[in-house]
């Protein structure tokens, strides 16, 4: 008895890791450019738009987010970002959330990778113009234009 309950869960487990790994290959990868306007004392706010391209087409983006801590920003960022584990355009759209640290005077670099609710993931990189002292949590919002 023993033998077949656990040479049934053996199978069950090897089932199911085929269906994650056959999930994740399907899940298909896509192009963001995003151009974002930052202002910040303490709390701040961020505004902007971009575009998704995904299987050859393009999709119009909002960009919106919130940001608390120690901050003193007024930038404008431009990023672009690869986009993986996204099926369809509209599983850009969602919360976005990062911790980090930065420090930008004039020009500088940034870099982050974020998350939202469906596994859709944006490795961003990007360049700023302005000052941005911080040390923050931010999170970004991303909707489909409509």
């Amino acid at each position: 008895m023993r033998k077949r309950f656990a040479a049934l869960a053996s199978a069950v487990m090897m089932l199911a890791g085929l269906m994650v790994g056959q999930m994740s290959a399907h899940a298909g990868t896509g192009q963001i450019s995003m151009e974002l306007v930052k202002a910040a004392f303490i709390v701040g706010g961020t505004g902007g738009k971009g575009t998704l391209v995904l299987d050859g087409r393009s999709y119009p983006l909002s960009i919106g987010g919130l940001s608390a801590g120690y901050q003193l920003t007024l930038s404008v960022v431009n990023l672009q970002s690869t986009v993986k584990n996204i099926n369809r355009p509209e599983d850009i759209e969602g919360i976005y959330s990062a911790a980090g640290a930065g420090l930008a005077v004039a020009a500088g670099g940034k870099a982050a990778v974020m998350v939202n609710a469906k596994g859709v993931t944006l490795e961003l990189i990007g360049t700023q113009l302005g000052v941005d002292l911080s040390v923050n949590l931010e999170g970004l919002s991303i909707a489909l234009r409509r």
